[in-house]
C-alpha cells in the first residue's frame, strides 16, 4: 500500500449515498464504465431488494482525499452441505436485476496498480470474508482483462474461473437498415409477419417516452413476459423475482429522465402485443428483456426486434449488446461471441479446503445461501 493513499471501507448505505457525485465521476473516467455500475443502478437495487444487504465497499483515497479506487461488495452468508457456514463477498447489485460486467472502479492513471492494491486490501481482510463470488466479467475488454491480471499478482488469493459466453452485434458496418445483412430465412420471416400484421389491422412500433404512461406500459411488459413463459410451462423472470418488478419501477423513471430508457412496443388495433426494454449507455444499446403475446401472431417479437435494431442505427449507436448468453437466436441477428468469466476466490483457511479439492460454485447444490 502506498504511503500516499489510504483505505476507507463503507459499511452502511447512508455513507454510500454520500458518494453519488464522486462515484459516477470516477466511473465515467474508468476502464469499467457501465450502466450496471452507476450509482443510480446500485441505489435502486439496494432500495428495492427484499433482503437486507450489508455493504462492504472498499474505497482507496489519494493524498488529496479524492477517491481513486472502489471495490464494491456486499456481505452474504452461505453454507456448505447445510453444515459449514461461510461469509461471502458478492459484487454489489449482482442479484435479481440483471446486472453484468462486474469490475472495480478505478482512476485511469495507474489503473492496474490501483486494482492490485484493492485486491491486496481484500487479501488482508481475513476475518471479513471466506470467499468472493464475482460474476459476468467482460474479460475481452481492457477493464475486464486488467481486473483478472491484477488479481493474478496476489498469490494469497486462490481462484477458480468459469468461462461464460456473451453476445453483441457491432453496428459500425450496417447502414440504415439491418435487413439486407440478415439471413434469407429471417428476412422472409420478418417480411411475412409484417404482411400478416397489415391484414390484421393498423399497427405501429413506438417508444414509451411519457412518464405518465410508464407504469401501465411496464405492467404490460411484465404480463406479456410472464404469459410467454407460462405458455411453455415455466415461470417468467418477473413472476419468479418480485424484486425485479420493483427495481424496474424504481429505475426506469430515472433512466427515462436521463434519456437512457428504450421501451419499445408493437401495437395493433390499439392493443400492445409485444414489448422490449433496453437502455442506451455510451453509444451502446443494452437489450435487457422482452415479452410478447404467445397467443397472437407468431413472429411479432422478431418484427419488434427488427425495429429496435433500426432505431439503434438511426441513433448512430455503435453496438447492440445482447448481454450474457450466446444463442442461435442471437447469432441470427449477427451477434458475435465474446468469452467472459465468473470468479470464485477463496482464502487459505481450513474450512476452505473443499474449494481446493473440487470446484464448488455458489450457484450449485452444495454451496447455498444461508437462510436461518
Amino acid at each position: 500500500m502506498s504511503q500516499k493513499t489510504r483505505i476507507k471501507i463503507i459499511k452502511n448505505w447512508l455513507d454510500f449515498k454520500q458518494l453519488k457525485s464522486s462515484w459516477d465521476d470516477l466511473l465515467t473516467s474508468s476502464d469499467a464504465d457501465s450502466l450496471f455500475l452507476t450509482w443510480n443502478w446500485i441505489n435502486c437495487w439496494q432500495k428495492t431488494s427484499s433482503t437486507t444487504n450489508s455493504p462492504y465497499i472498499i474505497t482507496l483515497l489519494n493524498s488529496e482525499n479524492k477517491i481513486i479506487g472502489i471495490a464494491p461488495f456486499y456481505i452474504q452468508k452461505y453454507q456448505l452441505l447445510k453444515c459449514i457456514q461461510y461469509k461471502a463477498l458478492r459484487f454489489i447489485g449482482d442479484q435479481n436485476i440483471g446486472s453484468e460486467y462486474a469490475n472495480f472502479i478505478v482512476s485511469p492513471i495507474n489503473s492496474h496498480y490501483i486494482k492490485q492494491q484493492l485486491w491486496q486490501v481484500l487479501s488482508q481482510e481475513k476475518s471479513v470474508w471466506d470467499f468472493i463470488w464475482l460474476t459476468n466479467i467482460s474479460v475481452w475488454t481492457q477493464g475486464g482483462k486488467s481486473l483478472i491480471d491484477s488479481l493474478k499478482q496476489i498469490p494469497a488469493l486462490n481462484v477458480n474461473l468459469r468461462p461464460i459466453e456473451f453476445a453483441h452485434t457491432p453496428l459500425h458496418n450496417i447502414d440504415n437498415d439491418i435487413m439486407p445483412k440478415l439471413s434469407k430465412s429471417l428476412r422472409t420471416n420478418i417480411k411475412q409477419t409484417q404482411k400478416h400484421l397489415d391484414h390484421l389491422g393498423k399497427w405501429k412500433v413506438e417508444l414509451s417516452v411519457t412518464p405518465s404512461d410508464l407504469p401501465s406500459h411496464l405492467t404490460t411488459l411484465f404480463n406479456l413476459h410472464n404469459k410467454r413463459w407460462k405458455k411453455t410451462g415455466l415461470k417468467g423472470s418477473f413472476e419468479r423475482r418480485p424484486d425485479l418488478v420493483e427495481f424496474y419501477k424504481a429505475f426506469t423513471p430515472i433512466a427515462l429522465n436521463k434519456k437512457q430508457l428504450r421501451l419499445f412496443r408493437l401495437e395493433i388495433n390499439n392493443k400492445i402485443q409485444a414489448m422490449q426494454i433496453g437502455y442506451v449507455y455510451k453509444k451502446q444499446f443494452l437489450a435487457i428483456q422482452e415479452g410478447f403475446n404467445p397467443d397472437f401472431l407468431a413472429g411479432t417479437g422478431q418484427v419488434l426486434r427488427y425495429f429496435s435494431f433500426n432505431h439503434c442505427l438511426k441513433e448512430q449507436l455503435n453496438d447492440y449488446d445482447f448481454l450474457g448468453g450466446y444463442t442461435n437466436h442471437k447469432r441470427r441477428w449477427l451477434a458475435q461471441k465474446s468469452i467472459g468469466c465468473h470468479l470464485f476466490i477463496w482464502q487459505k483457511k481450513l474450512k476452505n479446503l473443499p474449494f481446493k479439492m473440487i470446484k464448488i460454485w455458489p450457484s450449485g447444490r452444495y454451496l447455498t445461501e444461508f437462510k436461518p
